[in-house]
């Protein structure tokens, strides 16, 4: 069955405490993920809009960008003819494909990933890494440069601020609800390679399992 990728998109809620255990939903085990579609083990979360659900933990955050880490974890970008869903698949699977390329030993490999992510959202040269890398990062570069256009847009990237915004807004004002559905047709989320529980990035730990669970992921 195709994916309903209309359905997953930008989804401001107000953040929920409570929201990263009860959330979660079944069993653990494989299950595939209704946003990006890629074999998943372990966490599942229920998608709140019309999606099919279940998703996995990264594509729960657009469900949830008013979380305290969102900044850290995700910025905006424009891209109109991208769904999200193809976004999230995109971004998944380069994230995995660098960490199977960088290592796949918890020892030491926080860093290598972090100092990855922070070139990738910084610009910096990643010229030092392996070649095998080359076109994971072309993929996460053009994505991240999308985030020009967001900020000339919105003035920011940052999703708390368009979150607190659009749930601040008087959409029964016919106006203001056109202005923030055109908004919402074009802003798309992109993750930056980091999920925090608390103080602990548990993202570059959520990739390895991935990884052992399907090493080498198809892009749907």
């Amino acid at each position: 069955m195709a994916r309903l990728t209309q359905s997953f998109r930008l989804l401001p809620r107000p953040w929920d405490p409570s929201a990263p255990d009860a959330g979660e939903m079944g069993e653990p085990g494989l299950f595939t993920c209704a946003c990006c579609g890629l074999i998943t083990p372990g966490r599942r979360f229920p998608w709140h809009g019309d999606g099919p659900g279940p998703v996995c933990a990264l594509c729960n955050i657009l469900q949830d960008p008013t979380r305290p880490a969102i900044e850290r974890e995700a910025v905006l970008i424009w891209w109109p003819k991208l769904p999200q869903a193809r976004i999230m698949t995109l971004t998944r699977c380069a994230h995995q494909a660098l960490m199977q390329t960088l290592g796949n030993g918890p020892n030491g490999q926080d860093v290598v990933w972090h100092r990855a992510m922070d070139a990738i959202a910084s610009g910096s040269d990643t010229a030092m890494m392996p070649a095998q890398c080359k076109s994971a990062l072309a993929v996460l570069r053009a994505l991240h440069a999308r985030t020009t256009e967001a900020r000339r847009r919105l003035e920011t990237t940052f999703p708390r601020l368009l979150a607190t915004a659009l749930l601040m807004a008087n959409r029964a004002d016919p106006q203001i609800n056109e202005s923030a559905t055109a908004l919402m047709d074009g802003i798309r989320l992109f993750p930056l390679g980091r999920l925090h529980n608390g103080p602990t990035d548990i993202y570059p730990a959520l990739v390895r399992g991935w990884l052992d669970a399907d090493p080498q992921p198809v892009m749907t």
